[in-house]
């Protein structure tokens, strides 16, 4: 099955940039920010350290070995020193991102305390991706709010090392994933796996009107019943499911850069209504979208976050 076909490069992209927030526990706290238009699959680049990787607003193409995952807000991404990834950008806007460096002993033991088999010190992440918990999304947040205010460095410290290790064990705690098995899968497993991404991907394009599930597989070339089924089995979420976390988690992007109007920003990434933002947030993240941004506000620049009406008209 063929994945829709992208654009082409829609504007010029400026060069990604990295900042340093935070150092401590082996761990350094990087911003890494791309502003790109649509860039096809890229030259293999080796990753400079062991990472984990929370995406905060916007979606890339990571292609390792077999496969390629389509990376959003959804996941949390797993990258080993010196091993060769290529990106590529399927929608223009760029993405953000929080590191997580971590020091190859600080490694080694995250993983340990989850996996099956003692990890190799040049590879300690088995697994590639996982799915971002709830409560790692919580703790993300959590540390872009303190990670201004090293006065309170026992508290940053004690978030860094609790998201560290969900992270890292909720990938573990999951069945292994269809991307690590391509090797070993028949053919229909591998369609499974790009029947799933092609999914995500235009999901992601279309957040603000997501196709109906007929018209979704009619994009996809396959039954409704088939496309519902194998999404839940390969991504671990429901379609739906795949849908409300994601707005929840770009909604809280924008929020976090101090987004004003709560209703221009609920029908922007696909909210009905104020009213039915609200709930849907208060379900994803506890607390209402004006106390998500009064307690986040400082911590990404407005200024980061493109209009997505805009970005699209440049498709």
């Amino acid at each position: 099955m063929e994945r829709p076909r992208l654009t082409t490069m829609a504007d010029h992209a400026s060069p990604p940039t990295r900042r340093l927030l935070f150092r401590s526990l082996g761990i350094s706290v990087v911003d890494f920010r791309c502003h790109a238009g649509v860039e096809r699959l890229g030259t293999e680049e080796p990753n400079p350290t062991h990472s984990i990787v929370f995406v905060r607003r916007g979606v890339f193409g990571r292609s390792h070995e077999d496969g390629t995952l389509v990376a959003d807000p959804n996941h949390v991404l797993f990258f080993n020193a010196a091993q060769p990834y290529r990106y590529s950008h399927p929608v223009a806007g760029g993405d953000d991102c929080t590191i997580l460096a971590v020091d190859t002993t600080r490694a080694l033991e995250l993983v340990a305390r989850h996996a099956r088999r003692d990890p190799r010190p040049e590879s300690p992440f088995r697994r590639s991706h996982g799915l971002c918990s709830r409560r790692a999304a919580q703790l993300h947040w959590e540390l872009l709010r303190l990670v201004d205010r090293p006065a309170l460095r026992l508290a940053l410290e004690d978030v860094i090392a609790e998201l560290a290790d969900e992270a890292v064990g909720n990938a573990y705690r999951s069945p292994e994933e269809p991307i690590q098995r391509l090797g070993r899968l028949a053919p229909a497993g591998r369609r499974h796996r790009e029947l799933a991404e092609a999914a995500k991907l235009v999901l992601n394009e279309r957040i603000d009107a997501p196709p109906s599930l007929s018209d979704l597989a009619g994009v996809l070339g396959c039954s409704p019943f088939h496309l519902s089924r194998t999404f839940h089995r390969t991504v671990g979420l429901s379609l739906r499911q795949y849908v409300r976390q994601l707005r929840a988690r770009l909604a809280a992007a924008q929020l976090a850069a101090g987004a004003g109007d709560l209703t221009r920003l609920a029908l922007d990434v696909g909210y009905f209504d104020h009213s039915h933002f609200t709930k849907s947030f208060r379900d994803e993240w506890g607390i209402p979208p004006s106390r998500f941004r009064a307690g986040r506000s400082a911590s990404v620049p407005a200024s980061d976050l493109p209009d997505r009406r805009r970005a699209r008209r440049r498709n």
